[in-house]
This record gives C-alpha cells, sequence and structure tokens, in this order.
C-alpha cells in the first residue's frame, strides 16, 4: 500500500517534490529548534482538561500520555522509574490510534505491574477539540500483596452484573457494546428564517423541534497470541437510529434506520519496554488525521436523511479504512485509506488515501505533516460558465505543528496548521490555515481557559485562470475545524476567513463550561460549490455565531452535552436570500451512555 500511494501522489514527481520539499525542510528545523531543551515528562495534571468516554476517542489520535503516581513514594527518583516502567508496560504512544480494546489490554498490562496495586485509565480531550491525551492513575501496591490480579468479567466469574465486559485478564479482552443516546433539539427560525432557499421546504415552521436516538450494539475484544507481542483485535456493531418530529433537513416527520457500524479488525505488534510498535487495522471504524482540518470522523459518515438522527449522529465509522502505523520512539510514518460512508442517494464514491508523518515527544511538539490524494470521486467544482471541474486527482499537503509550554510557560500553547491543495489534471491552488494561541490555569478554581484563532479557507477568484477553492473533504469536527454549528451548515467550511474566540471554565470535575464566538467574513464573493441559496455573496461580511455549551462526564457511563446557539446573518446573506433574514436559534439536549 505504501508503494500504491507514493506512486499515485507523486504522479508528477517533479512538481510535487518542488512543492513539498521546502515545507519539510522548513517544518523540520521549526520542531526541531523548539523542541530543544525540553523537559519530557509533563508535570501538569491532565485532569483541568475535559474527561471524554472512550467511545468518543476511537479513532482519534493519541497526543499525550500522562502517568500520574496516586501514591507515590518519598523518592522522586524512584517515583520517576516507576512512571517510566508504566509508560513502557502501557505500549501506546503519542501518535497511535486510541482503540478502546486496545488501551484495554494495554491497562491491564500495567496492572499485572509487581508495584501495581490498581490502575485507572481517564482520557481528556485537549485545547478542546479531539486530540486525546491518556491519563494512567496508578496506585502503588504495598510490598507484601499478592501481585497476579484474576481475570474478571461475566465468564469468568458468572456474575450477570458484570456485563457488558465479558472477559479481561492480562492477555486478553472481551467486551459487549452497548451505547444508548436520546437528544431533544429545537430551532427558531432555522437557515437564518431562509428554509426554502436552502431545503426547499418554504413551508417549514419558524420553530421545529425533534425527539432523536441511537443504539449501538455488538461486541469486540483483544487477545494475544500465543506467548508472541502480537495482538489480534476487532469490532462489530449494529446502530439504530430514529427521528420522531420533522427536523430542518427533511420533510418527513417519522424517520428510523438501521446498519452496520463497525466491522474491523487490527492487529498489533508492541513488545513491553520497547520503543518500537507496529498498528494496522481493517475495514469499517471511525478514523480521523490530526485535528480534523482535512479528514475527520463526524463527517466520515453521514447522519440524517433516510438514516435519521442528524444532530444526534450516531454512526461515525467510514465505509472502509486502512490505517498503518509503525511508530519508532517519537516518530510515527501511518499509511492510510479511508473511504466515508455516504448517504446512498447523494453517494459521491469519493475515496482518500495518503501518508502521516508524525513527531511527538509526549510533552511540547507535537508535529503531523500530511499527504493527501483522491483516487477517486464523482464530486464536481462548478465554475461561472455552467462547467465543471472534478475533484478525482486532487492533491494535498498539510503540516501542522503545536507547542505546548511554549516559551516555558505552562499552561501556553501555540499551534498553526495549513493545507494546500492541487490538482493532477489541471491549474489549481487552494490554501486552508489557522493560527491559535491559548492559555489555560490549572491551579486556580475552575481552571479557566481562553483561546484565539485566525483562520482562512480561500475561495475561487473567477478572473484568473486558477481555480482557488478549497475543498473541505470530510474535515470538521464541533470545536476543533467545525466553524460554528449554525454557520457551517450554511457556510461549508469554505471560501471564508475567521476570528475565533473560545472561554472556557470547569465548575465540576468532569464538566466543561465553554462559549464560542466567531465573526466570519467572506475570502471571495463567488461562492460556486457552496449551497446554491448563496452562489454569490451579496457583500463579505456574512455573520456572527455565539455558542455556550456545556459538556459534562457524569461517571464513567454517562455524558451529557447541552448547547445554544445563535447565528445572526452578516450583510452578504441578507443581500441574497429571498426572505428576510433573522437570528437563528438552537438548543440542544443529548445523553450519551456508554456500558
Amino acid at each position: 500500500m505504501l508503494t500504491t500511494i507514493v506512486r499515485v501522489f507523486f504522479g508528477n514527481m517533479t512538481t510535487a517534490v518542488s512543492r513539498v520539499a521546502g515545507l519539510l525542510t522548513v517544518f523540520s528545523l521549526l520542531g526541531v529548534s523548539v523542541a530543544m531543551g525540553v523537559d519530557d515528562s509533563p508535570s501538569f495534571d491532565p485532569n483541568a482538561r475535559q474527561r471524554i468516554p472512550p467511545a468518543f476517542a476511537d479513532g482519534q489520535t493519541i497526543e499525550l500520555v500522562y502517568v500520574h503516581l496516586v501514591n507515590p513514594t518519598a523518592e522522586a527518583e524512584r517515583n520517576g522509574r516507576l512512571r517510566e516502567q508504566v509508560a513502557d508496560a502501557f505500549t501506546l504512544r503519542p501518535g497511535a490510534a486510541y482503540n478502546q480494546f486496545v488501551a484495554g489490554t494495554a491497562v491491564a498490562a500495567v496492572r499485572g505491574l509487581e508495584f501495581v496495586e490498581a490502575v485507572e485509565e481517564r482520557l481528556y480531550s485537549v485545547s478542546g477539540g479531539r486530540q486525546i491525551a491518556v491519563a494512567l492513575l496508578v496506585t502503588l501496591r504495598a510490598p507484601e500483596k499478592p501481585t497476579t490480579p484474576p481475570a474478571s468479567g461475566a465468564l469468568a466469574t458468572g456474575a450477570f452484573g458484570d456485563l457488558p465486559l465479558l472477559w479481561q485478564d492480562d492477555r486478553s479482552k472481551l467486551k459487549v457494546i452497548l451505547n444508548p443516546a436520546i437528544g431533544t433539539y429545537v430551532d427558531r427560525d432555522p437557515w437564518v428564517g431562509n428554509p426554502g432557499a436552502f431545503v426547499g421546504q418554504a413551508d417549514q415552521g419558524r420553530t421545529t423541534a425533534v425527539l432523536e436516538a441511537g443504539l449501538e450494539l455488538g461486541i469486540g475484544g483483544i487477545t494475544r497470541v500465543g506467548a508472541s507481542h502480537t495482538y489480534v483485535y476487532g469490532a462489530a456493531s449494529y446502530v439504530g437510529s430514529t427521528t420522531l418530529g420533522r427536523d430542518i433537513f427533511s420533510p418527513e416527520t417519522d424517520r428510523a434506520h438501521g446498519e452496520m457500524e463497525d466491522l474491523y479488525a487490527g492487529i498489533l505488534v508492541a513488545r513491553k519496554g520497547s520503543d518500537r510498535s507496529f498498528n494496522l487495522s481493517v475495514g469499517r471504524q471511525k478514523f480521523s488525521l490530526n485535528r480534523n482540518l482535512l479528514i475527520g470522523h463526524v463527517l466520515g459518515a453521514s447522519n440524517g436523511g433516510d438514516r435519521a438522527a442528524s444532530n444526534l449522529s450516531p454512526r461515525n465509522a467510514y465505509d472502509m479504512t486502512v490505517d498503518a502505523r509503525f511508530q519508532i520512539e517519537d516518530f510515527t510514518l501511518q499509511a492510510w485509506f479511508a473511504d466515508p460512508n455516504e448517504l446512498p442517494q447523494s453517494d459521491s464514491r469519493t475515496q482518500y488515501a495518503g501518508l502521516n508523518f508524525r513527531y511527538n515527544n509526549n510533552s511540547t511538539i507535537d508535529a503531523t505533516l500530511t499527504l493527501l490524494t483522491s483516487p477517486r470521486s464523482d464530486t464536481r467544482y462548478p465554475l461561472p460558465d455552467g462547467t465543471f471541474l472534478h475533484r478525482e486527482g486532487l492533491r494535498a499537503v498539510n503540516p501542522r505543528i503545536r507547542w505546548t509550554s511554549a516559551f516555558n510557560i505552562p499552561g501556553l500553547w501555540l499551534e498553526g496548521e495549513w493545507a494546500h491543495q492541487w490538482h493532477q489534471d489541471f491549474d489549481m491552488s487552494a490554501d486552508a490555515y489557522g493560527a491559535w494561541i491559548g492559555y489555560s490555569v490549572a491551579d486556580v478554581g475552575w481552571n479557566p481557559s481562553v483561546l484565539y484563532r485566525y483562520a482562512v479557507f480561500t475561495g475561487d477568484d473567477p478572473d484568473t485562470p486558477t481555480y482557488e477553492r478549497f475543498d473541505a473533504l470530510t474535515g470538521g469536527v464541533q470545536r476543533d475545524w467545525a466553524q460554528g454549528l449554525g454557520s457551517i451548515k450554511m457556510l461549508i467550511n469554505r471560501n471564508m476567513r475567521t476570528h475565533r474566540i473560545e472561554v472556557s471554565v470547569k465548575p465540576l470535575r468532569g464538566m466543561d463550561l465553554s462559549v464560542d464566538y466567531y465573526y466570519f467574513t467572506a475570502d471571495t464573493r463567488n461562492n460556486l460549490g457552496g449551497q446554491p441559496a448563496l452562489g454569490t455573496y451579496g457583500d463579505e461580511y456574512l455573520g456572527q455565531e455565539v455558542t455556550p455549551t456545556l459538556q459534562w462526564m457524569v461517571n464513567q457511563n454517562l455524558y451529557v452535552q447541552s448547547l445554544v446557539s445563535f447565528v445572526k446573518p452578516g450583510r452578504g446573506l441578507d443581500q441574497v436570500l429571498p426572505e428576510k433574514t433573522r437570528t437563528w436559534k438552537t438548543f440542544q439536549l443529548s445523553f450519551y451512555w456508554f456500558f
């Protein structure tokens, strides 16, 4: 697969090398210069971050692994050695894809260490997005206590109350997947008062309210192969979803649907204490890249339409993925293929493939470089003269770097990301880029955080022969690159410039309360390829959005999300939409259970 991707991506070797060589040089020098002299053992407590359930982390890339000793010894040097042994036994490193079954076996290996009494795995989002921090909370064992933990789960104990865990020891884990969810969603003046223009439903009421539900049911597990350092793992699950009421997308009032969600198998080669590992997974599974700019897990599977539950989004797995990662020390080489699970009635038959290079020192630097191609797609790019270009043959390069504890200031982080797109068949030069600065305070009440980001997604200037409109592919995740809950439905992460400010606090353990503010302008007035109602903007000013959000991991089994969103349209929409525009108000309350 690696050879095929390189051949497809570098079809025009001279052109590709000229585009990438300079990026690699600058990118590498920047990563090395800021990494020098950095302590590689994090000193902050990730409990200051927002906790998320393991099912939400599946398919995301691990950015940080942190070991916390609940009852440390009196010797700092010994504590350091114990943390290193725990990290070695855990085997998962930054740059690896998180998988709850692989992680479960890694946690069991930690639990089997002679000095470990108990270990708890906690997962946190990083900087408000879906990058994953893994925290291992380790309780040290008294010397006289036994060291071999017994097998657990319903098959081991015969106790029905141990479900959904069927079996777990230091070699294997098998569990039932049972993830119900339910939510209620209300919109006032959806589509800024123009549902006829956006979704062809002029009779849609000014207020819509729906109840949505979903249920994922299946089985998954992992086991060690004999006495080797090889593990095989996989999962199979089925998702049912329903919508009661008429939502903002469809005239139908009651819908229900069911289909396969996960159906994948994988092989992991990882020896305890080794700085090398190999992980290959194939099949239907959740998948994303980096900060989800180009490839994200939310749009990897379409919800809504006949599948219902467009707000709850119970399905996230791609139709087919191949994800191969080889890790050595702080470096990860990833070769991947992804085929999104699109709605049958609008399936573009798009496929993506590429390479991902990552450096992460598990402390301050997380740097990635992605090379991407679309070898197949029916998606077209409309032009003002009525003709079309096509996505198939698209190329992209996407460097990103994050600097935590910047300038040795705890809590300060800087991040930059850029994606450049071109095409093998026509003159295309499109870009998306963003720059962040964020600061969080872990040692004061409520752990306040603030971030600012400026971002650009280029639009096409029809007066030039080059096609410049950026194609967002399946990118976009809430509080990452999904820019505004309501605005993204109209503006679609293309042809825009945005200012974003987010302020967040954590009033209770596991709870995050944030307020996001967006200010949107157009890169160009020409917006062909976006919503048909907005083929041309009347003005560069597109509007603003404010979204207060509450996320609360109540316990290991229940995750709650509640938000309110206000979209105020700007002159760019006012001057081209047929009806008077109004502020779009959205109210959502969702409950997710994980067993």
